[in-house]
């Protein structure tokens, strides 16, 4: 006798309801294990984050670093 484990899904209520199969992967950040959907690469909002910083980065700190000259060059 062979025995199915239920199936896990999400349930995301638009207009209708869709079902996403959820499934076990790695977090591309941490390598923590985690449930989700195809789409999902990280295990939550802080390596979500911590990936968006390591792909904009340099471009985040000159920002700030030209935000900073400015206001320092107006006392």
């Amino acid at each position: 006798m062979v025995v199915r484990q239920k199936e896990q899904v999400r349930e995301i209520q638009v207009s209708f309801v869709r079902r996403l199969r959820l499934e076990e992967k790695a977090c591309a950040v941490c390598s923590q294990k985690f449930v989700g959907t195809k789409k999902s690469k990280y295990c939550g909002r802080t390596c979500q984050n911590k990936a968006f910083y390591e792909r904009h980065g340099s471009k985040l700190r000159r920002q700030r670093r030209e935000k900073y000259r400015e206001e320092t060059s107006r006392q």
